[in-house]
């Protein structure tokens, strides 16, 4: 059974020159706990980055090479394959900015709440 996720949460960010958007997933079986789908890339000057699609597991705290599989108007996430290569700087921004915005969604949640 394939594990189903809910985005419950998504944003966008940079510092200077590094653009990031990511969407909080949350799973919908409870097999896992869940984790973000993000893009970074960089613009107007080094590092130079590609756009780049990772998954940072909430569980493992790792991050994931992502390959899309189109389904029948379904989108599927294999999530199997660590990023080893990830640059660390990237790595770095990734982690910065998702810790920023969980903690701007556990704020948001808690007023709704």
């Amino acid at each position: 059974m394939e594990e189903l996720y809910e985005r419950v949460y998504s944003r966008v960010g940079y510092k200077d020159n590094l653009r990031i958007w990511g969407q909080l997933n949350l799973s919908k079986t409870g097999r896992t706990i869940g984790g973000w789908l993000v893009n970074s890339w960089s613009e107007l000057g080094a590092p130079y980055w590609q756009s780049k699609l990772h998954w940072l597991d909430k569980g493992d705290k790792k991050l994931y090479r992502l390959s899309l599989k189109i389904g029948q108007g379904i989108n599927l996430i294999n999530t199997q394959i660590e990023d080893t290569d990830i640059e660390s700087e990237r790595s770095k921004f990734i982690r910065e900015m998702v810790e920023r915005w969980e903690t701007e969604w556990l704020q948001e949640e808690a007023k709704i709440g």
